[in-house]
């Protein structure tokens, strides 16, 4: 429905399973039955700009039927698809300049999607595995060339695999600018993503600007969806501008 966004952030691993099986196909049944309009993965096996038949990518856009796509280059493979028409702003590396990080390179990748003429930037990222990475790759994101960029006007969507739990420095830095989903929804509960098969941290995390209201999250885990990648999905429903969960 045109007032609701419905997207899903999920590290797939590399479509590797639990069971060691490399599945996209799998991937894509369990992104399927929450008909997401956009989705944000992370961990994608893919060293392409633009997907070729054979990447993991254009095999899971395949199956979901999604025609926009774009990927991000750095090492753990950012991509996002899109039900919506789309546009690329910007994809690249989270490094201050001059700064040695060939061991860790991590980047994001920012798109535009227009949703019957809302125009929603969205960004999907994976931040390192050191607390002091983490932080450094959240300063370039909270930074003039991301977040705070001017092009970065509301509505605004942060996602992805953080690698760290709410209330940590990089959770309070990136809360400076936006508001993280979990603390909207209500309940005051914790969705656990990692590792999948029996979930104890919440690494993966959704932040969004004030103009858009929650309407539902969920961290799906039936069997399947254990097994398909190391991480749970987490799907997020969301009210677009002006328009309140009363009025559909």
């Amino acid at each position: 429905m045109p007032n609701r966004l419905r997207i899903i952030t999920y590290n797939i691993h590399r479509c590797i399973g639990g069971d060691h099986k490399i599945s996209p196909e799998r991937i894509s049944a369990v992104i399927a039955v929450h008909q997401p309009d956009v989705v944000a993965l992370q961990e994608v096996d893919s060293g392409q700009v633009r997907p070729t038949e054979y990447d993991q990518a254009a095999i899971i856009a395949g199956c979901l039927n999604f025609r926009e796509v774009w990927i991000e280059r750095e090492r753990y493979g950012n991509v996002i698809l899109s039900r919506y028409p789309m546009k690329i702003v910007k994809a690249g590396g989270l490094h201050r300049p001059r700064r040695w990080h060939t061991l860790a390179r991590r980047g994001a990748l920012w798109v535009e999607i227009d949703v019957f003429g809302t125009r929603i930037q969205i960004l999907n990222t994976h931040l390192g595995l050191t607390s002091a990475s983490r932080l450094n790759q959240a300063r370039v994101l909270a930074g003039p060339d991301w977040l705070n960029s001017p092009d970065c006007h509301p509505p605004v969507i942060l996602c992805g695999d953080f690698n760290t739990q709410s209330g940590s420095t990089v959770f309070r830095l990136l809360e400076e600018r936006l508001m993280n989903v979990e603390k909207l929804k209500g309940n005051g509960e914790i969705e656990k993503t990692w590792p999948s098969f029996h979930p104890m941290l919440n690494f993966d995390h959704m932040f969004i600007s004030g103009d858009l209201a929650v309407v539902a999250v969920k961290v799906p885990a039936d069997g399947m969806v254990r097994r398909a990648s190391d991480h749970l999905p987490f799907f997020v429903e969301l009210s677009l501008p002006g328009i309140t969960v009363s009025d559909t």
